[in-house]
């Protein structure tokens, strides 16, 4: 026997974490945050089980970047096969800047062409690149919990 199974005890904060995140936060004393909104539609949930998620970290002014990716090494299309889908999902704030308008259509422009955008309501920057692993994570347990796999990529492409 075990010794947590004798005492039935975790083995520290990280294992109560794993085994029940909701509840660790609970009674942690920690507030949790309530999550963050989308400022584009969200793309299509991942209903069909994809075998692997790729997630890359972006900007919105990144178009160019975001064009080379999905035809080189994001392009998905060489990746699925019948039993193993894959998605790209390039993750990005909002930019803090006076062209917030114009990207934001350019932005939606590229979601209609794509589907492949989320685009969370923070300020894009450097020092909220947390913000941006959190806002993945967060589109990955909303509208892909079912992927085996979820690879982040963090090119700031």
């Amino acid at each position: 026997m075990d010794w947590r199974q004798q005492y039935n005890r975790p083995l520290n904060d990280l294992e109560v974490f794993y085994s029940n995140p909701t509840a660790a936060a609970a009674g942690s004393g920690l507030s949790t945050a309530a999550p963050m909104g989308y400022l584009l539609r969200a793309p299509a949930d991942c209903d069909d089980h994809p075998f692997l998620v790729i997630y890359v970290h972006s900007a919105p002014q990144h178009r160019g970047r975001r064009r080379i990716v999905r035809s080189t090494w994001g392009n998905v299309t060489r990746w699925t096969s019948a039993t193993a889908g894959v998605k790209l999902r390039f993750i990005m704030g909002r930019s803090g800047n006076s062209s917030y308008d114009v990207q934001r259509r350019a932005l939606a422009v590229e979601q209609a062409e794509f589907g492949d955008l989320v685009q969370l309501d923070f300020v894009d920057s450097y020092r909220n690149m947390t913000l941006k692993a959190v806002g993945a994570l967060q589109w990955l347990n909303e509208y892909c919990r079912d992927a085996r796999l979820e690879p982040v990529v963090l090119t700031e492409t």
